[in-house]
């Protein structure tokens, strides 16, 4: 389990049709950058399709300072968007999470992997929360995955960073408390045969159905690219 004031933040990038190889080269030139940063603790890069070819980025960093600490010069949105800005189809999106629970067992590197991004209105969160994390935990599910985890978070947008920066008795944590809506599951597997029995377990086909009926949920297939 991650420790709790690790702050994660996740990039995506949609890529314009016919520029993948440039956009994999440039992408890649990116990811150095960012492991460079000080206050940095991982940096994974996945590709997948899904409406074309996207990046999806997942930076971990130690605390909220260090994050604040690095907007100038290695905010992965704002890099993706100087230095990809002819390859991407739409602005990148970004989201900042904190982890809320986190699996993993001793088995090979994982072949196949995907990300359930959740879209909940703030009233409801606490409670759709609360129903993944219980069914996460179940055996029938944690048996069929060779890594997971699942975060809670907030656009990264302009009016939030300032809030946190120019409100200093105002953490992360409390403006996601307020405010957040999204909810972020990281699902692998160590064949196909794992990921098709896991999407068809019971108590998971109960969990997307419970979420439907609150919110939204997208899933993006992906392709590990480290």
């Amino acid at each position: 389990m991650q420790h709790s004031s690790e702050l994660l933040v996740v990039t995506l990038a949609r890529i314009q049709s016919g520029k993948d190889i440039e956009a994999r080269g440039r992408i890649r030139s990116i990811v150095e950058t960012l492991r460079s940063a000080p206050g940095l603790i991982s940096t994974r890069m996945y590709s997948g399709q899904s409406n074309g070819l996207f990046y999806l980025l997942f930076t971990t960093w130690d605390d909220e300072e260090s994050w604040l600490k690095a907007q100038e010069r290695h905010t992965p949105r704002q890099l993706l968007s100087v230095h990809m800005k002819d390859l991407l189809m739409v602005p990148p999106e970004q989201w900042l999470m904190y982890y809320l629970w986190g699996y993993s067992k001793p088995t090979q590197p994982p072949q196949f992997a995907a990300v359930q991004l959740m879209g909940v209105t703030p009233q409801r969160i606490q409670q759709v929360q609360q129903t993944w994390l219980t069914g996460l935990q179940q055996p029938e599910l944690q048996s069929l995955l060779t890594f997971a985890f699942f975060a809670r978070g907030i656009n990264d947008t302009p009016t939030a960073t300032r809030i946190t920066t120019t409100s200093p008795s105002t953490s992360y944590r409390e403006l996601f408390s307020q405010r957040s809506s999204l909810l972020l599951c990281f699902f692998s597997w160590s064949d196909e045969i794992e990921r098709e029995d896991f999407y068809a377990q019971r108590i998971y086909q109960n969990l997307k159905k419970s979420t439907e009926k609150e919110g939204t949920i997208m899933l993006l297939p992906l392709e590990n690219q480290q």
